[in-house]
């Protein structure tokens, strides 16, 4: 494995495996699996029918607060109600009866949001909770909590799947957007073919996802999404490079960025040569917003190292969102491969934990 090339690696199952002991490519080829079993799960849950919510406050941290993310990001144009999510010990004072607080934890034991949760139920929050057991899943048995109980044994980011689908679902059953079936079977259908086009047995020069990944490495990544969940999904990117290739990246929203961060573009030749910008795009985008991505395009070119953009697929905007989502977890992956690095472990954080949990 030390002679072979990148390009060569990434080409080589046996290689793969060796790097990849315990199969977070074939995790993330799985998606549209996970997909359709976790809206099986969601549906027959036994959820009630919620009364309209005043707001709604996603409890979690991590791979387990991006489905709260996503869902958001995709609900503020519609939804009646705001949707926040919410990454700390504490509760934010707004949270009263009015309120629908669902406490997201993959692993259940996230002491962040089991701390919120308790804060939130105090309060007279109406809780549901998703996880697959733990000490939540505790909390809300003995609670009589609504309860979606989610299969174990996934790293929390290899979980999206599980962490978005059943959210959607609820936000359904509470009144706070249309059905959501239609767009959630279409999903998994465009899932199904970007797997196709970017797993691990499609070679580099057919796969754009292994082609960026090369092209990342040595670099810092730099993400850009437009408003909104376009946002969202770069955000994503971003901490999937971080935990899967166990490199740093960046990211940031037009047009925001074009009010700050274009004036760090003067930085020194030297720091611009480091970075390879990736440009999530939607052709739905306001014309507006599509040129400022153009200009800013147009005057980065030249001092970066390279420039990517990707466009969405799909009707739906949950189907355009994960088209965006779904190649940077590939390209997340095979950026780990390229360094060899393992993609599953996270020592830095399981560090953090230790020393924390020797605090009492």
């Amino acid at each position: 494995m030390a002679n072979l090339s990148d390009e060569q690696l990434l080409n080589d199952r046996e290689a793969i495996r060796a790097i990849d002991p315990a199969g977070m490519g074939g995790l993330i080829e799985s998606l549209p699996e996970q997909w359709r079993k976790a809206e099986e799960i969601a549906r027959s849950a036994g959820l009630p029918e919620f009364e309209r919510p005043d707001r709604v406050v996603v409890l979690g941290l991590g791979g387990s607060a991006i489905g709260g993310d996503l869902v958001r990001s995709l609900l503020e144009p519609v939804s009646p109600a705001p949707i926040a999510v919410n990454r700390d010990y504490g509760v934010p004072a707004y949270v009263d009866n009015r309120t629908l607080v669902i406490a997201s934890s993959y692993s259940g034991g996230t002491e962040e949001t089991l701390s919120a949760a308790r804060e939130a139920e105090a309060r007279g929050a109406r809780m549901v909770a998703i996880t697959t057991g733990g000490a939540l899943g505790e909390m809300a048995r003995s609670k009589g909590w609504p309860l979606v109980l989610l299969p174990g044994g996934l790293s929390p980011r290899a979980a999206i799947g599980y962490s978005f689908v059943p959210l959607l679902v609820l936000m359904e059953r509470a009144g706070l957007c249309g059905p959501v079936g239609k767009a959630l079977a279409e999903t998994a259908g465009l899932l199904e073919r970007q797997a196709a086009r970017y797993g691990i047995a499609v070679p580099v020069d057919e796969n754009p996802a292994k082609q960026l990944a090369l092209e990342l490495k040595g670099r810092l990544p730099l993400i850009y999404g437009s408003k909104g969940w376009k946002g969202t999904a770069a955000y994503r990117w971003k901490t999937q490079i971080n935990e899967n290739a166990k490199a740093p990246a960046a990211w940031n929203v037009f047009p925001e960025l074009n009010h700050n961060e274009t004036v760090g573009w003067e930085s020194p030749d030297a720091v611009m040569r480091s970075v390879h910008l990736v440009i999530l795009r939607d052709e739905a985008d306001e014309r507006r917003v599509q040129a400022r991505i153009d200009i800013t395009r147009e005057i980065m070119e030249s001092a970066v190292a390279g420039v990517t953009e990707l466009w969405a697929e799909g009707e739906s905007d949950v189907a355009r969102l994960f088209s965006l989502i779904y190649p940077g977890d590939f390209v997340s992956y095979y950026l780990a491969l390229a360094y060899r690095n393992d993609p599953t472990p996270i020592k830095m954080i399981d560090l953090l934990k230790s020393r924390l949990a020797s605090l009492g």
